[in-house]
């Protein structure tokens, strides 16, 4: 069967050369119609080859874009060294603090202001001050109560002096004196006793003999006296003399009572007055034994406990001269740190507001916000410090669980390059969401503010975790497949074997190794999957462009 229409040689335009249209198909072809088709057939293999060498290329071509392919394997050798792992982000420089500067203490009458929004302060210069004056009155009080109580302690202390010897010896002398003058009087008195019993006695005695003798008389005269005579004649010297004899008597009688009775009193009185010496006696040798204790007490100097109590009244003086100078200081504002006056919230002769709630106050009395970077407007005068500056930066959500607070940062300044150094000092608990992307900000302050501008860009990076000297590899050299992590080792001969490896930190280019590699193993880097699969060329089909076919049978 003859092929119709399969050459792409040109048909010849000599009409010598065309088939008549009249011959017949069983009739031979002429020869130049013969020697046509075979230069078609070797012309359409040689553009058939062509064409399947240029699919052969672009097949190579396109697969070779979509995936690398690696002929021969690359190794990378284990080895010791440190890894560091890191985060980066962007931020730009801010103030540190705002810092609310307020009077401590009781306050007071607001006697000047020394400063004005817009002031550059430095660390401890004076803002504005109190009435001081009964400040200053009360520390002066505090100061003469500590110095009544050093000299109370150094009186205690001391021991005695040679004058204070003296005395405490006159005071023995005197009451010696005192006993021996007591022990006299008591001989006095007692002599003085005796005397007056030994003459009352006597008088006694004769008062006594007296009435004795007025007795013998009477019983005489009534002898003498014959009764019925006497009676009768009472004129007679008998009878006159026996009455005289009863006179005599009763008078005797009277005198010798009356002697009893005077030497009664008497021998009482001087007993009395024998007693009141003997208790003289006994109160100067009491005086007398009280001086010499104390003066033994006196030689024998201060006890511990005397001593601990004067030191502990000139400790309680001393607290109270420390309170009362710390309120004096309180009556002057002082800049807590270095910065810029932002407001100031008083006037001259209004009462100051002292700082509220429980913020620790400085030795300037004054009270500072915790680390903002906005200004809150509350204190009597409000700064930003200049001497602390933070770059506040946005981690991905995927990195914030590696940054902690005090881990170390590099911060480069955009403009200059200048790289600082500094610290994490806050990692935000609340993400922010921008554009569907989650972040945290983290705080990073700077260790060194010299000629940093506020607003400046910078580069944040920081080191979150650093291992050094340890065994470490590419983490390319690594296949992590779940919680399975495997290296392909490589022999001295050239094969090689996959064995499982225990990973420690993951740094940015290395990974360190706690198990299964060792130092100078090496380890075959992965091949690299494309993104493409297996070549298809569009239409499928594999027949040739253009209708190419065979020649003529």
């Amino acid at each position: 069967m003859r092929n119709e229409d399969t050459s792409v040689l040109p048909v010849p335009t000599d009409p010598d050369d065309q088939e008549p249209d009249d011959q017949d198909p069983g009739e031979p072809k002429p020869r130049w119609w013969r020697r046509l088709g075979r230069r078609a057939w070797v012309l359409n293999g040689v553009i058939l080859a062509a064409l399947v060498a240029v699919l052969g290329l672009i097949v190579y071509t396109v697969r070779g874009t979509g995936a690398e392919t690696v002929t021969t394997a690359q190794t990378v050798a284990v080895g010791t060294g440190d890894v560091t792992a890191t985060v980066s982000a962007n931020g730009n420089v801010a103030a540190g603090t705002s810092v609310n500067v307020d009077f401590q203490g009781s306050g007071g009458v607001v006697t000047a202001i020394l400063v004005e929004a817009g002031d550059k302060v430095r660390k401890g210069q004076l803002l504005a001050r109190v009435d001081p004056t009964s400040a200053e009155q009360a520390l002066e009080q505090a100061r003469v109560q500590l110095a009544s109580a050093q000299a109370s302690y150094e009186t205690t202390v001391q021991g005695q002096t040679p004058a204070e010897q003296q005395r405490d010896q006159r005071s023995i002398d005197q009451a010696q004196v005192s006993v021996d003058s007591a022990r006299s009087s008591v001989r006095s008195a007692q002599q003085s006793l005796n005397l007056t019993r030994s003459q009352q006695n006597a008088a006694v005695g004769r008062a006594r003999t007296a009435r004795n003798t007025a007795r013998a008389a009477l019983r005489a005269a009534r002898d003498a006296c014959d009764a019925t005579t006497c009676r009768r004649d009472t004129t007679s010297a008998e009878y006159q003399a026996l009455e005289a004899a009863k006179t005599e008597l009763t008078s005797a009688r009277n005198s010798l009572e009356i002697a009893n009775e005077s030497r009664a009193s008497a021998l009482l009185q001087a007993r009395q007055q024998v007693t009141s010496a003997q208790e003289q006696v006994d109160s100067a040798e009491a005086s007398l034994a009280s001086s010499t204790a104390s003066a033994a007490v006196n030689q024998q100097g201060a006890r511990s406990g005397a001593i601990a109590q004067a030191q502990s009244q000139i400790d309680s003086a001393l607290i109270g001269v420390a309170e009362a100078q710390e309120t004096l200081d309180q009556t002057e504002l002082r800049a807590p740190v270095a910065g810029r006056i932002v407001q100031v919230n008083g006037t001259v002769g209004q009462a100051s507001t002292s700082a509220s709630g429980s913020s620790s106050g400085t030795s300037s009395g004054t009270s500072t916000s915790s680390a903002s970077s906005s200004t809150d407007a509350s204190g009597f005068v409000v700064l930003t410090g200049a001497d602390i500056l933070q770059v506040t930066a946005d981690v991905a959500e995927a990195d914030i669980a590696d940054v902690k607070v005090g881990q170390p940062a590099t911060i480069t300044l955009s403009a200059s390059g200048r790289e600082l150094t500094g610290s994490v000092t806050a990692v935000a608990a609340v993400e922010t969401v921008t554009n569907n992307v989650v972040e945290y900000g983290v705080t990073v302050t700077l260790d060194e503010t010299k000629k940093v501008k506020l607003g400046q860009s910078t580069q944040v990076v920081i080191t979150t975790g650093e291992k050094q000297g340890v065994v470490r590899v590419s983490s390319s050299a690594l296949t992590t497949i779940g919680e399975r992590t495997t290296a392909t080792l490589q022999g001295s001969d050239g094969a090689t074997s996959t064995v499982d490896v225990v990973t420690g930190l993951e740094g940015d280019g290395f990974t360190q190794i706690l198990d299964g590699l060792e130092d100078g193993d090496e380890v075959v880097v992965p091949e690299q999957s494309g993104s493409g699969g297996e070549f298809t060329f569009p239409g499928g089909g594999g027949g040739a462009p253009g209708g190419l076919g065979g020649g003529p049978p």
